[in-house]
C-alpha cells in the first residue's frame, strides 16, 4: 500500500508523531500521497478509516502469531505453526482468527513498523498494584498538536482571575449586609469595591465565547444527521462485506474492495443488491477499479 508505507515513512523517518496518535502533517502528507497515487479525491475521514480497518486486521494477526507455537512467514505472507497445529491453536480462540489460515497480509512488516507497542497483545502482561500518588502534578511539557489549543485559556491568558460565580456573588451580598449593620451601628464604612478592567474585558470575552458556542452546536445540528447517514451506510457496507465474502475474496481484493465502499453512492447501492446480482456487480467494480489504477 503507497499509503501505508508513505505513513510509515512520516512517523519512523521524519518523527510525525504524538501522543494522540500522528501529527497532521503526517495525516495530510499521506492523502495527498493516496489522492495522487490512485487519481481520487478521498476525504481525511476515509484515510483514517482505512487506517482503522488495517489496524484492526493487524491487531488480530499479531495475537495470533504471538499465540505459543505460532509464527509469521514472510516469503508467503502468512501465519504459520511452528511448534502447534490450528486446531490446537484455535481451542477457546474467537471463530474469526480461523480465516487467517490461508489468508495473506503482505502488510504485516509495515504495520509492525507502524503500530509496534502500540496494540495490547498480552505477551507481557504482570500483576501488578497502581501506585498511590504522592500529590505531586505531573505536567505534559510535550508541545500541543495543531487542534488542541484550549480557546478559552488563550482568551483569558494574562488577564485578572476576577470573574466571580454565583457562590462568590452571595459571598459578597453577605459582607454588604455586615456592613451595612455596622454603619448603623456608628462603625467606619468601608471602600466601595469596584470591578476592575481585566474582570470587564475577560466577561466580555467569555460572553462572545459562550454565543460563539451556540452557534456552531446549533449549525452542527443541522450538517451531521446527513453525514451521519451516509457513514452509517458505508459501515453497514463494510461489515456484509466482510461476512459475506471473506472465502470469495482475497486480503488484496477485500481492501480494493473497502474502496470502493467508501463512496456514499456505490455502498448504498451495494446494500440494495442481494445474492448473485451483488456477487457480480463487486467483482466488476473491482475489475473497473484495477483497469483505472494500471
Amino acid at each position: 500500500m503507497t499509503w501505508l508505507q508513505e505513513l510509515v515513512y512520516q512517523v519512523t523517518v521524519l518523527g510525525k508523531k504524538s501522543n494522540s496518535g500522528y501529527k497532521k502533517e503526517a495525516w495530510v502528507a499521506v492523502l495527498d500521497k493516496l489522492n495522487r497515487a490512485h487519481r481520487q479525491a478521498l476525504k481525511m475521514s476515509q484515510l483514517k478509516s482505512r487506517h482503522d480497518i488495517v489496524k484492526g486486521m493487524y491487531g488480530v494477526l499479531s495475537k495470533i502469531v504471538n499465540s505459543s507455537g505460532m509464527g509469521w512467514e514472510s516469503e508467503t505472507c502468512r501465519v504459520q505453526c511452528l511448534a502447534t497445529t490450528w486446531e490446537s491453536m484455535l481451542e477457546g480462540k474467537p471463530k474469526a482468527w480461523a480465516l487467517w489460515r490461508n489468508k495473506r497480509f503482505p502488510q504485516f512488516h509495515l504495520c509492525e513498523c507502524l503500530f509496534q507497542g502500540t496494540l495490547a497483545t498480552g505477551q507481557f502482561a504482570v500483576a501488578s498494584v497502581a501506585v498511590e500518588s504522592t500529590g505531586t502534578p505531573q505536567l505534559d511539557m510535550s508541545p500541543p498538536d495543531f487542534d488542541e489549543v484550549d480557546d478559552e485559556q488563550t482568551l483569558n491568558g494574562g488577564l485578572d482571575e476576577d470573574v466571580e460565580d454565583d457562590d462568590t456573588s452571595n459571598q459578597v451580598t453577605t459582607n454588604q449586609d455586615d456592613r451595612s449593620r455596622r454603619v448603623s451601628a456608628g462603625g467606619r464604612p468601608t471602600k466601595r469595591l469596584r470591578p476592575s478592567m481585566a474582570s470587564k474585558l475577560s466577561s466580555d470575552f467569555m460572553a462572545v465565547q459562550a454565543s460563539a458556542t451556540k452557534e456552531f452546536e446549533l449549525l452542527s445540528s443541522v450538517l451531521l444527521p446527513a453525514h451521519g447517514q451516509h457513514a452509517k451506510a458505508q459501515e453497514r457496507a463494510i461489515q456484509v462485506l466482510q461476512s459475506e465474502f471473506e472465502d470469495v475474496l482475497d486480503i488484496d481484493e477485500m481492501v480494493a474492495a473497502f474502496d470502493i465502499m467508501e463512496n456514499e453512492t456505490r455502498a448504498a447501492i451495494f446494500l440494495c443488491m442481494t445474492g448473485a446480482p451483488r456477487e457480480m456487480w463487486l467483482k466488476r467494480q473491482l475489475e473497473m477499479q484495477r483497469n483505472t489504477s494500471i
